[in-house]
This record gives structure tokens, sequence and C-alpha cells, in this order.
């Protein structure tokens, strides 16, 4: 169902994006193929309408906001509560011996994101140990706290790749392995974006192996509905060459300042060479200026790039890139350039254009 009684604000401070339909199927294609699911309570924390309760199956919803808990079908249990606070089996009434699958959207927002961050505010009290800045981190960790066998869920491909929001998981990286994967594009749910980013279905199991960095690295990530294959081990990154943030205390002599990077959807957004220091500044030395404008020709491609992509490190092939790094060493690009950013983007763009 299409969310109706939230305003734009709510909305955002919420997290509150409803599901589409086939969401929802491949959440239960990928379920029915490695579990019985009448054995299971599947339980969803955040489950706003109930969208994910479309099958004769034993359900329990839960979610903050009591209008919309309104909306679920009536034979299903529902709690209205803060999922985030004082959270445990106990809580939802949910055996300690029951078989448990959690299922569902949590919600994402970054409440440091730039994105619409004045209208973005603390709404509710949340545990210690599941605090995060982003709802959908907390989400992820207070999953873990009720040990469910299974867990099949949307949130940001960005909290697997990005390594600082990956270690954010905690217990959670430790204690599920993720099992299968499809990745779809945040347009579904903010179709009028200025960007999109990816978003993935994940479907996790309890493992003892958990996840490590080595693991995603070499994860092959699975692209909806092209069915191509996104693995972090196929790209070299540009933070291998070059100082992504803000590097003040550096006492070195500095050449230019460019602008803090982030990914690949920032870069499209934000500056690449500032005229002088401020803030969100990084200082560029005479050894790895090159690099920098590298990346400021790479904006001028990016807008190409598939949203897949969005929320990866500026990717560099590094030999092609220094065997002819003299002609990116001004900020108009040439037919050169082009060329070497038409072969670097060809396994994903099929249609290049001149920027």
């Amino acid at each position: 169902m299409i969310q109706t009684h939230l305003n734009h604000k709510d909305t955002i401070n919420l997290g509150s994006f409803y599901t589409p339909k086939f969401c929802v199927d491949i959440v239960y294609q990928m379920l029915e193929k490695v579990v019985d699911l009448p054995n299971f309570l599947l339980f969803d924390s955040s489950c706003g309408y109930g969208d994910f309760f479309s099958k004769n199956l034993n359900y329990l919803g839960a979610d903050i906001d009591k209008q919309a808990l309104a909306k679920v079908n009536k034979n299903i249990p529902t709690v209205c509560t803060n999922s985030l606070f004082a959270v445990n089996r106990k809580k939802y009434r949910i055996l300690e011996n029951e078989k448990l699958i959690i299922i569902g959207n949590p919600p994402y927002n970054d409440k440091t994101s730039m994105i619409r961050n004045r209208i973005k505010k603390d709404l509710f009290q949340i545990d210690e140990n599941l605090k995060h800045r982003d709802l959908g981190i907390s989400f992820l960790r207070s999953y873990e706290l009720l040990q469910p066998e299974w867990i099949c869920v949307l949130h940001p491909l960005s909290y697997l790749i990005k390594k600082t929001n990956f270690n954010a998981l905690k217990n959670f990286k430790k204690n599920y392995r993720l099992m299968d994967s499809c990745v779809v594009s945040s347009q579904i749910f903010m179709p009028y974006s200025c960007t999109f980013f990816p978003i993935i279905i994940a479907l996790y199991q309890k493992n003892a192996q958990g996840m490590d960095d080595l693991f995603i690295h070499n994860y092959p990530f699975k692209i909806y509905p092209t069915n191509q294959i996104l693995r972090l081990c196929d790209f070299d990154f540009i933070a291998n060459y070059v100082q992504k943030y803000p590097n003040h205390q550096d006492k070195r002599k500095e050449v230019a300042y460019f602008y803090t990077l982030r990914d690949i959807n920032a870069l499209k957004r934000s500056k690449t060479f500032l005229e002088k220091s401020q803030k969100n500044a990084v200082k560029v030395f005479a050894h790895n200026l090159k690099y920098y404008y590298y990346i400021h020709h790479f904006k001028q491609f990016a807008h190409q790039l598939p949203f897949y992509l969005g929320n990866l490190d500026i990717f560099i092939d590094h030999d092609a890139f220094l065997s002819m790094e003299d002609e990116f060493l001004q900020l108009k690009s040439n037919y050169r350039v082009k060329e070497y950013f038409e072969k670097l983007f060809y396994p994903y763009v099929y249609h290049f254009q001149a920027a």
C-alpha cells in the first residue's frame, strides 16, 4: 500500500518509505529457497501498513506509528512500540525457543547526511548499544539481540560496502552471514531524487563465522533486474592514492585545496578544487596533485554511471592513468581523457557520452 498519513517531514524523520510488491516477492523467493516458512514466526519490527504480511503464515508486526498499525490486517497481531528501546524477545511475547525470521524494510535515515538535513531530528529514545547516526544500522543491531535464525530485509548497500558503516554493525556482522542478495535502486522509493543509491534485499543466516572485510570485498552482489554482479575486489579505488578527508594538521606546503571526498554520488553533488582552505577542504600536495585532477575529470563523466555504483569510492585503472597522466593535468577534458573513461566505464555504461 502507498503511505498516505505522514507528511514529507515526518516521512523523512521516521524513514517511512513503504515497500513495492516486487521487493516483498523477492524476500519470499529468497526465504522459500532455504526454509519451510510455516515452521517459523515471521516478525517485522517496523511493519508500517503490513506490506510484508502477504501470505498465510504466522506473522507478528510492530511499529512506533499507531496510525500505520491501524492499516494492518486485523488477523495479524501487532504491538505499538518503539522497536529500538528495551529490545528483547519478552517485550514482543516471542518465546525463547521459538523459531524466528525477521523480515521487513526498516527505516534508514542518516541524521548527519547533508541531504534534507534541515528537517531531520531525533524523535525517540534508543538503547545505548543500538544508537547510531543512521536508524537502519540501529535496526540491524536490534535484530541480533532477538537471535532469529534468518533475517531478510532491505537496507542501503552502503552498510556493507563502506568500512565505517560495516564496522558499526558490531555484533550483527559477527553473528550473521550474507547468504543471498538482490540490489535495487532507491528510485523505487524516491523517484524524483537528484541521485539514486543502491538498496540491498539481503538474506542473512545466523552463523558463527559472521562476516569480515574480506568476505564483503569478494562477495558477488546481484543487481536487479539484470543479474549483473558487483564485486568490490574488481575495483582499484582512489583512496589507495589520495587523502579523502580534511588533513588540516598536515604541515607540508599544499599546492591546492580539494573538497572532501565521500563516494561517487557525493562527488556528483559537490565541488572539486577550491580557491581557499575551508572546513571541508583537503590539502593537496605536489606529489599527488595528478590524482585530484583525475577526480575532477571523473566527476565530468560520473553522471553516466548506474545507480549501483553510487556509494562506491571513485575508481581508477591505475596503469592506464599513469601511462597518460599528463593528459589529466588540466581542468578541461580532452579526447584522450574521454577515451580513458569510455573504456573504464564500458562494463557499466552502454552508450557513453562526452561531458
